[in-house]
């Protein structure tokens, strides 16, 4: 022991060592903290694209208005026969542009095949000596 200690202050000092059990709480505190700091960095980093990409939706959408409202006041003003003709009725115009409105292509008019006609068996019953030309026929006599 150090003769400029007194025997107190050198029992506060053995408890200021860290041991082996306090130098691995303190590694395990700070990957903690590390572990905490990333999930709460990725966190923000989400969050910041998301608020980009819902304020890209905004810009397109304000974009593409002018457009939309030309379209939409076109098809407005088409008659009832006009409408037909593409494929919409008045009902329809309003949802023109869902994103699920009419994603499949209608399917290009193939010239009719000739249906194959159906055949029907049906059995007859016949007696057993229907078709026996000697017994009972005037062709026989």
């Amino acid at each position: 022991m150090n003769a400029r200690h007194s025997s107190e202050q050198a029992s506060l000092f053995a408890i200021a060592t860290p041991d082996r059990t306090a130098i691995e709480i303190e590694m395990l505190r700070h990957a903690a903290i590390r572990a905490r700091d990333q999930a709460i960095a990725e966190g923000v980093v989400n969050f910041f694209a998301s608020l980009g990409r819902g304020l890209s939706f905004i810009g397109r959408t304000l974009l593409s208005w002018p457009a939309r409202q030309s379209t939409y006041e076109s098809l407005r003003n088409l008659t009832d026969r006009e409408l037909a003709d593409i494929g919409l009725t008045r009902g329809e115009i309003a949802h023109v542009f869902d994103p699920d409105f009419r994603t499949l292509a209608p399917k290009a008019v193939s010239p009719a095949k000739p249906a194959m006609a159906s055949v029907t068996v049906t059995t007859v019953h016949t007696p057993a000596n229907a078709n026996n030309p000697v017994r009972g026929t005037a062709a026989a006599a």
